[in-house]
């Protein structure tokens, strides 16, 4: 994990102190970039908000609470991503302990875009697909099949788009649904049928649902393998 060190940001009052090592495999440098005491106390407050995970933060994915502040970027909304991230990792950390997970390990190369990425979504349903991907990072079994696809498949999902995938998957993970299967699922998950609609044009756009070939195609959709190994991995 020593490399994830490098991504480390400590903040004092007016300055941020920034050490990497370049991608021309250049000898490591240190720069000193003034900031202004609004930035500093913004950085300040992130760190604080997450130093109550900081021990599962360790654990689990081998960094730190001042690791992470530096992934969230240097503007103003750094406390908002901790705040967000905070409540990600907590709906993780229980799905952990639910699925009795005693020890549980991500590789830095899933859990770090992972954390990125949720840092910026604030919406609860979208938050639980972020939770569950950080969880099967970190379950052994489920690591095996993760896809860093799934990450970018995650940030292109509305949160009807997911209630549409889960509700397809719930009726039939492998057959093609007609138009009146379509409109059941709309009435299950409380929304209209053009909602759904929109949700399958956009799932469709990310490979994750797929139509039979011939003249009847667009009456018929289903999920992708994709999408279904996608499903398994937030279940």
């Amino acid at each position: 994990m020593n490399h994830l060190r490098n991504a480390m940001i400590s903040v004092n009052q007016t300055t941020y102190e920034t050490s990497w090592r370049s991608k021309l495999d250049v000898e490591d440098t240190r720069n000193i970039i003034p900031v202004s005491d609004e930035q500093a106390k913004a950085a300040q407050e992130a760190l604080k908000t997450l130093q109550g995970v900081g021990r599962f933060l360790k654990d689990t994915f081998g960094t730190i609470p001042q690791d992470v502040v530096g992934m969230l970027g240097g503007d103003y909304l750094r406390v908002r991503r901790a705040e967000n991230l905070v409540r990600t990792i907590e709906k993780a950390r229980k799905r952990l302990d639910e699925n009795g997970i005693e020890t549980p390990d991500a590789s830095p190369s899933l859990a770090i875009p992972i954390m990125i990425a949720a840092a910026d979504e604030s919406r609860d349903d979208l938050q639980d697909i972020w939770a569950a991907l950080l969880e099967a990072a970190a379950t052994p079994k489920k690591s095996k099949a993760f896809r860093l696809k799934f990450i970018e498949l995650a940030k292109e999902l509305d949160p009807f788009d997911a209630l549409t995938l889960k509700g397809m998957y719930r009726v039939s993970p492998n057959d093609f649904l007609d138009d009146a299967v379509l409109a059941m699922i709309a009435e299950k998950i409380g929304g209209s049928r053009d909602q759904v609609r929109v949700s399958v044009a956009n799932l469709e756009a990310t490979g994750m649902i797929i139509r039979p070939s011939g003249n009847n195609s667009r009456h018929y959709v289903a999920l992708s393998p994709l999408a279904r190994e996608f499903l398994l991995a937030v279940q």
